[in-house]
């Protein structure tokens, strides 16, 4: 039980720090917890209580050690069935009615604060586990429903999905038939026997936050490597721009002080020559600015937006769009609005759009839906073009990382100003795309 008390905090830690602002991952951390702390007593009932009382300092621990074991045990077996409906609750799609829905986690935590009105059934078993399952399988049993009929929404979000129902579902199940309704029967300490699943839900928890992420996890250490790889490339743009623009300006000021005299002698090859130059250099100081526009971080100008206009806007400024060769499929709710800055976002989405009408390459469909998912308003980018494979995906928000060709003026930075600007005005980006099923671009609002 020692490394199952250890694993499960770990998880649990884990889980709490890496999921701030993310209701389920905190509920989640708290099944974990309440599950180490089942552990926790077990330790102290079979192993350190009896060390300690074969060493002769028994007596005098004795009873703080019999109340942390017993409080242990009242955590884990009440704790868990609320932690797992509440964690079933937050992250599935079903929910009361809206007057309930803010109160739900403090009405499922009615029956657990009863329970401890009640005395403990005996030294041996503190918990009545009749009273309990009255209660505790009823919540296993509607957080298992709520997690198994969760609608999604999204497809790059059935791994997950998966991941977090095969992690989470199999050993609290396994929990609630050995914890609480075998005592029922008379067959106790049954809870030895939860090791293995709880193993192997540790397993795909933590391998799944090195590969594919785990309720965001992994997506957090990504987007702190992002914003450091940013920070690092605005830092040195910003010092590349300066020295070329001061080498571009004694250029531009001696070529045209050769143009006046190639003018004033009519050397009319010599004057050729100084126009190249001078043009070349006016698209380099054009490339800078381009550069540096994607770089810098603008003040937010921020406003009350209406979404589907604000996306409409955007797509009026590529009419005719292809041509008439591609296809526009608009979904929108007229409803929905963000607190944003307007052009900044109206620039973002500019650049996803025209990535996608690039990738098409002028022919296919581009569908642009704005629609509302729980806590945030979504405006959703879909194209058929090529896709991209998982390699190139995980890199897309990376400055300086381009997957156009190099005959193309492209410098990879359009989608790290994306993620850069979501980020600040308190949302953010993502992106789903499999080769030969096209890309899907989220842009997530905060909900007003």
């Amino acid at each position: 039980m020692l490394f199952v008390w250890i694993m499960l905090w770990t998880v649990a830690v884990l889980l709490l720090f890496t999921n701030t602002g993310r209701t389920p991952g905190r509920w989640l951390s708290l099944v974990a917890f309440f599950g180490g702390a089942g552990a926790l007593a077990s330790l102290l009932g079979d192993h350190w209580r009896p060390l300690l009382a074969a060493g002769g300092l028994y007596a005098e621990y004795e009873p703080w050690l019999y109340k942390l074991q017993q409080a242990c045990s009242w955590a884990s077996y009440y704790g868990l069935p609320y932690a797992f409906l509440c964690f079933c609750y937050s992250y599935g799609t079903h929910k009361l009615p809206e007057r309930f829905d803010k109160r739900a986690f403090w009405l499922f935590a009615v029956f657990p604060l009863l329970m401890l009105l009640f005395p403990s059934e005996t030294t041996l078993y503190p918990v009545r586990f009749g009273l309990l399952a009255v209660w505790a399988l009823p919540y296993f049993a509607i957080g298992a429903f709520l997690l198994l009929s969760k609608k999604i929404e999204r497809r790059d979000e059935w791994l997950s999905h998966v991941i977090v129902t095969a992690s989470v579902l199999p050993a609290t199940l396994f929990a609630c038939v050995m914890n609480y309704t075998m005592p029922l029967f008379g067959v106790y300490n049954m809870w030895r026997y939860n090791t293995w699943p709880i193993m192997i839900g540790f397993t795909i928890c933590v391998g799944s936050m090195f590969t594919f992420g785990f309720l965001g996890v992994r997506l957090l250490v990504e987007r702190k490597q992002l914003d450091s790889s940013i920070r690092v490339a605005t830092s040195g743009t910003a010092m590349l721009n300066h020295a070329i623009k001061n080498d571009l300006g004694k250029i531009k000021l001696f070529g045209d002080k050769i143009r006046r005299h190639a003018v004033k002698s009519s050397n009319v090859e010599l004057e050729q020559d100084i126009a190249i130059i001078m043009n070349a250099s006016a698209h380099m100081e054009q490339m800078i600015r381009k550069v540096h526009e994607r770089t810098q971080e603008l003040e937010l100008v921020r406003e009350r937006v209406n979404l589907p206009q604000l996306l409409s806007a955007c797509l009026a400024s590529f009419e005719p769009i292809g041509e008439g060769r591609v296809k526009v499929t608009e979904d929108f709710n007229g409803q929905l609005e963000a607190f944003v800055d307007r052009e900044q976002t109206m620039e973002a989405i500019h650049n996803v759009i025209q990535n996608a009408l690039e990738a098409m390459q002028g022919t296919g469909e581009l569908h642009v839906r704005v629609w509302q998912a729980r806590k945030q308003s979504v405006i959703e980018v879909r194209d058929t073009g090529p896709g991209l494979p998982s390699s190139q995906l995980r890199k897309v928000f990376e400055p300086f990382y381009t997957t156009k060709s190099g005959t193309s003026l492209s410098f990879g930075l359009g989608l790290a100003y994306c993620h850069q600007l979501m980020r600040r005005q308190g949302g953010s980006i993502q992106m789903a795309s499999k080769p030969g099923d096209g890309t899907t671009v989220y842009f997530y609002f905060p909900k007003i």
